[in-house]
């Protein structure tokens, strides 16, 4: 009989071994685009916004997504979920529902979930589209022979843009600005046309949107007219090339616009016309999306 005990227990332990050799593991982390959601997976709550499970069994789990508070608790999402063995799901909750992705690491590795975040809104933010944006422009240029100029303007101006995406962290855009610089002595009407270049980076894990900076090269059209001390004005149509430099830092507003703001530096060399012309401002604009 004690033999027969000793025998049932080792073949009730190796019978546990081998069943527990055949599960298998992954990791799953969820994190939420909407603040104030509760968690649930297979039923227990086990965070609020962002959780990180690193061992869950593989196969197919039941996550549900909550919204308010304890006693006026609505579900957002209730689906079933699936979860490999040896690799790491990330579901994303948004208002258009659950995505998902794998971030690439290996499954009990551990994943940085703002990280993970930061992938989906920067590719999120990759569009095609048209913008606007209204800017406070300075104007400084040098004048070889005339005492009937300052050497000063500022305004504010206007300016249009198309954005194409090229790569996820490089952007071109064609813009055109129009704006009337006016000081004591002149009256600038002033509209470059440029095509520029953009690399943008995301600055923090914790900050939703992206720093971008980049130049360009432009067609400036300006017509100076001037007011001499007797009152006489002379008109010159200047044409030339020159470049933009600029720094930016864009927004996201939404699934796919984008509130941005933006500094920048236009100069065009005008030696044929006596002029150097430089041009500072400082802008506000917002881009719609018409193509993801």
């Amino acid at each position: 009989m004690k033999k027969f005990i000793i025998l049932s227990l080792i073949l009730l332990g190796f019978l546990s071994t081998c069943l527990a050799a055949e599960i298998q593991y992954g990791s799953l982390n969820v994190f939420s685009k909407m603040p104030g959601t509760k968690l649930y997976v297979d039923g227990k709550v086990e965070g609020t916004n962002s959780i990180q499970i690193k061992k869950i069994q593989a196969g197919t789990h039941f996550l549900k997504v909550t919204t308010g508070g304890a006693t006026a608790e609505a579900t957002l999402y209730a689906e079933i979920i699936e979860i490999k063995a040896g690799e790491v799901t990330t579901i994303y909750v948004t208002e258009k529902g659950l995505e998902g992705s794998k971030i690439g690491a290996a499954a009990g590795e551990s994943v940085d979930v703002f990280k993970a975040k930061r992938i989906f809104d920067y590719s999120k933010e990759m569009h095609t589209g048209w913008y606007i944006k209204l800017g406070y422009l300075s104007n400084l240029y040098y004048n070889i022979h005339s005492s009937n100029l300052d050497n000063y303007a500022s305004t504010f101006g206007l300016g249009l843009g198309f954005k194409i995406p090229l790569a996820p962290n490089i952007d071109f855009d064609l813009e055109m600005e129009r704006a009337q610089l006016t000081s004591s002595k002149q009256t600038w009407y002033f509209m470059p046309i440029t095509a520029n270049i953009s690399i943008s980076y995301l600055p923090s894990a914790y900050f939703r949107g992206k720093q971008y900076y980049g130049l360009g090269i432009g067609y400036y059209m300006t017509d100076l007219t001037a007011h001499d001390e007797n009152n006489v004005d002379t008109k010159q149509n200047l044409t030339t090339m020159g470049y933009h430099l600029f720094y930016g830092l864009e927004m996201p507003m939404g699934d796919k616009n984008a509130l941005f703001f933006q500094f920048g530096y236009h100069a065009a060399d005008m030696n044929r016309y006596n002029y150097i012309m430089n041009s500072s401002y400082v802008s506000v604009g917002y881009r719609w999306d018409v193509k993801e």
